[in-house]
């Protein structure tokens, strides 16, 4: 049999019957490697095998350290973030008693006919209720709600004590879901 014909044969196996494809089996020839090879190898104390061998685990000893060092740098990314998440979470309540005890001894400046420089109040992912409730303790007037709802809206919102309240109203105005309109000493929330 030829070779182009027992190359179709094996691209092409449904076109020929069992019985073909076993003679076309049984007439090629398969090379077998030289035993002579590795027997001189063997004789000459197994060097090449052992040269082989050795670059083998050196390639080995390079992959383990190369992934040594990206699960330790994985392990101190993560702890770097689990820290930092930590830190960020624990100083934000501290930091919204400290922004209150501020507006009371403002207040109480106020009272006493003092006239405090202020920096601006920032709040950060703070209800509406707890930013209205400093306004309205600052400037002594009260805060109605119309909605239950409106009272859980989430701000970032900056707050300048050098403002008047009408200039507070604006502002808070200007953001999409929030009304707000004052009636003498109210605030009233829409």
């Amino acid at each position: 049999m030829k070779k182009e014909e027992q190359i179709r044969m094996l691209l092409h196996p449904e076109q020929y019957t069992d019985e073909q494809l076993d003679q076309m089996l049984d007439e090629v020839e398969v090379p077998v490697p030289d035993a002579g090879e590795a027997w001189r190898a063997f004789r000459n104390g197994g060097k090449q095998i052992e040269e082989n061998r050795g670059s083998f685990y050196l390639v080995r000893k390079i992959a383990a350290m190369f992934v040594g060092v990206l699960m330790l740098s994985g392990i101190a990314y993560a702890a770097y973030h689990v820290a930092y998440s930590t830190a960020g979470k624990s100083s934000a309540p501290s930091q919204q008693t400290e922004i209150r005890s501020q507006h009371r001894q403002t207040a109480a400046q106020a009272v006493a006919g003092e006239v405090p420089q202020t920096a601006p109040v920032v709040y950060e992912d703070a209800e509406l209720a707890t930013i209205l409730g400093d306004v309205a303790a600052y400037y002594q007037v009260e805060v109605v709600y119309r909605q239950e709802a409106s009272r859980h809206i989430r701000l970032y919102y900056t707050w300048d004590k050098q403002a008047t309240i009408d200039d507070v109203i604006d502002t808070f105005n200007k953001f999409e879901r929030i009304h707000i309109t004052r009636d003498n000493k109210k605030l009233i929330v829409e």
